[in-house]
């Protein structure tokens, strides 16, 4: 169904420095082969920051873009995928006393890599509730992936390398620069465990000690499973790639031409193409692939890092539709179709 009146009227991005690939491969952190093939630049690294703490210098820049700012907001999402903070405990609830929300409903996010899209699902679902003099949600995401339980360099599949980030971004059903046109997700559980491998239920990884190692787990599966639904993994995963974005294009009533830009992922080139343009019938160049390379998949975070980019470099008009593409384990496939309704003052040609 297609969204009616679900706009975003804020954004707001945290990026850490870059650390130069070059470098982590002389300091044999990065295999030299994979860097060479993947041309990423460099990844962004945090350090000691928390993933809250980032998420709140996101938010804050997302509220301070928005008309109705941080009294304005009724409901919280924060996503993530990686650990937060103390266990048993609420980054959500952290952000909003951080923000100064009072007086609203929040919750977290687990759906891996889609958390900020799916988050967007939501608040699409909550709009219609919100209080009248709090009828905006606060969309979140952050982390940080220093842990001795997970080396970043090696972190998945696919020229994935793990970077650190957050992201936010706030709803409106009133107005904003882009308006959501389309949401379509997808679960494709005959990939389940692709991200699980040989790995038990219980106890946790991390809880038991044990080194978080998506490579291996992705290794194990494909030594079980050649074939799914009659075709290779890796075409299988393409397909369920294409079908939802194109299931989204078609709920937005638009034809594919009509992308202006297509945000997925930040992995490497070949991926970017097999799994999505080359499907669509779309070049390359109009996705932010060569932006993502100088940054490294910021988890949920990469598609709104992007479109901060495009506004902010003059890369986008009034009218451009934008694809917006996630998947996460599950394995879970999202895409989101904006209409850029207005050029906001703080992107470049908006108005001041």
């Amino acid at each position: 169904m297609r969204p009616a009146n679900v706009f975003l009227s804020g954004l707001g991005c945290w990026l850490p420095p870059a650390y130069p690939a070059s470098e982590a491969v002389a300091a044999g952190l990065y295999d030299a082969t994979v860097h060479a093939e993947s041309k990423l630049r460099g990844v962004r690294i945090a350090g000691p920051e928390s993933p809250p703490e980032m998420a709140v210098r996101a938010a804050r820049m997302a509220l301070g873009r928005s008309p109705g700012g941080a009294a304005a907001i009724g409901t919280v999402l924060h996503g993530s995928t990686f650990y937060q903070g103390p266990e048993m405990w609420s980054p959500s609830a952290y952000l909003m006393r951080e923000l100064g929300i009072i007086g609203a409903g929040g919750t977290e996010i687990r759906n891996g890599c889609n958390s900020m899209l799916s988050a967007l699902e939501l608040a699409r679902g909550l709009l219609p509730y919100q209080p009248e003099n709090r009828p905006d949600i606060l969309l979140s995401t952050a982390d940080n992936f220093n842990s001795p339980l997970l080396n970043r360099w090696d972190s998945g599949p696919m020229g994935v390398i793990a970077a650190d980030a957050a992201s936010s971004v706030v709803v409106s059903r009133a107005a904003g620069f882009a308006r959501v046109d389309a949401i379509v997700s997808r679960v494709y559980p005959e990939f389940e465990a692709m991200a699980r491998g040989d790995e038990p239920l219980f106890p946790p990884t991390g809880s038991a000690g044990r080194r978080i190692d998506i490579v291996e787990r992705a290794q194990q599966f494909n030594e079980r499973v050649r074939e799914v639904g009659g075709m290779s993994i890796a075409d299988g995963l393409a397909k369920a790639c294409s079908e939802t974005a194109l299931a989204a294009v078609a709920e937005a009533g638009i034809e594919v031409s009509d992308l202006r830009w297509v945000l997925v992922p930040n992995g490497d080139e070949a991926t970017t193409r097999n799994c999505m343009m080359d499907p669509l019938g779309l070049d390359v160049s109009r996705s932010q692939w060569e932006f993502g390379c100088g940054i490294g998949h910021a988890s949920s975070s990469d598609q709104v890092i992007a479109l901060d980019h495009l506004l902010g470099t003059g890369q986008l008009d009034a009218g451009d539709h934008v694809l917006l593409f996630g998947g996460a384990p599950g394995w879970s496939a999202m895409a989101v179709i904006l209409t850029i309704t207005e050029l906001p003052h703080w992107a470049q040609g908006g108005s001041r």
